[in-house]
């Protein structure tokens, strides 16, 4: 059974029970749910699915529905603190009027639009909502799921949808908004909403520890280990006071080892200038070298410092998940 059938019958389901509540008035929100702070909702409208992820991905569309492909033909998966909000619209508006008070709203704000489309150029209409609601059913809280599918899923094709780019000096802002609505008694059925939104951000590092005894597996399986427990100060080569298990942990395996020499490399993103990366690298480097000479006793011989900037990535600089794993410390075996 394809999907878009099996979302039909959900679809009908829920409006058998909208109807029979006989209110047209869009419920209150959602409990604990509120409108995000640069993009509101349009007026009248109620939250009936709310979720916010402090670091999380998200998939924005950048192209039409593919059959051929049975999927988008192109999206964009983003990674930062997420926001996802479904909306119920008030009865008497349409799916034009919704959409170009938000793309209004985007434009008069600064964003760039990447990808627009409505009816049939966002090809089949109702897969195209399909993809875009069906992996956040059970996501956006109790009670979103016969709400979202209800007002959504565009089984006649009627979708419009917008996806829209904002650079800030606090990082980039990516949006994406949907908004549907069903085709049977149109002058009844709500009209949906689902606002997404990627608020650029590095992933917080340094949360997992590993201990002397994993270091050395990893110099004896690989040769080097990252270690992404030493952290620094944003663009700065001192240590932060959390990096001191990390440390310890590396003193506790040079003492485990006394025969152990290695090289202490530091890593940068490519953010900024690769002269000053290297620069910056090489000082990190020989931060942590000083601290365990100073504070842990190690000798200086055993030590080596060497900054490398961005040439050695272990992930893509094209979004923040893989900058915050390119800044890293590794320890290396000479």
């Amino acid at each position: 059974m394809r999907r878009s059938n099996m979302l039909a019958g959900m679809l009908l389901l829920a409006g058998v029970a909208a109807h029979a509540s006989g209110t047209d008035r869009p419920p209150a929100d959602l409990p604990g749910s509120h409108d995000h702070p640069v993009v509101s909702r349009f007026a009248g409208s109620a939250i009936v699915g709310y979720q916010q992820v402090a670091y999380d991905q998200a998939s924005l569309p950048l192209g039409p529905y593919d059959s051929a492909r049975h999927g988008l033909g192109k999206s964009e998966t983003l990674a930062g603190r997420v926001t996802r909000i479904a909306y119920v619209v008030p009865p008497g508006k349409s799916t034009l009027e919704v959409y170009r008070n938000f793309a209004q709203a985007l434009d008069t704000a600064g964003f760039a639009t990447r990808f627009a489309c409505a009816g049939s150029t966002c090809g089949d209409g109702a897969e195209f909502s399909d993809r875009l609601i069906s992996p956040l059913l059970d996501k956006l809280g109790r009670g979103a799921r016969n709400a979202m599918v209800q007002s959504l899923y565009a089984i006649d094709g009627d979708t419009r949808a917008l996806t829209a780019h904002l650079d800030r000096p606090t990082g980039a802002l990516d949006v994406s908004v949907l908004v549907s609505q069903h085709e049977s008694a149109r002058e009844q059925e709500p009209i949906g909403v689902l606002l997404q939104v990627v608020e650029a951000k590095p992933m917080d590092t340094g949360q997992v520890t590993v201990d002397a005894r994993a270091m050395a597996r990893g110099l004896a399986q690989a040769g080097h280990i990252a270690l992404y427990g030493i952290r620094f100060a944003s663009d700065s080569a001192v240590l932060d006071k959390a990096s001191d298990a990390t440390l310890a942990q590396m003193a506790a395996l040079l003492e485990a080892q006394p025969a152990l020499k290695a090289y202490v490399v530091g890593h940068t993103d490519d953010s900024g200038s690769l002269a000053h990366n290297l620069a910056l690298s090489q000082q990190r480097a020989e931060a942590v070298v000083k601290a365990l000479v100073t504070h842990y006793g190690i000798v200086p011989a055993r030590l080596a410092a060497k900054g490398l900037a961005s040439y050695a990535p272990v992930a893509s600089n094209h979004d923040e998940a893989g900058k915050a794993r390119n800044r890293r410390v590794e320890l290396v075996e000479q």
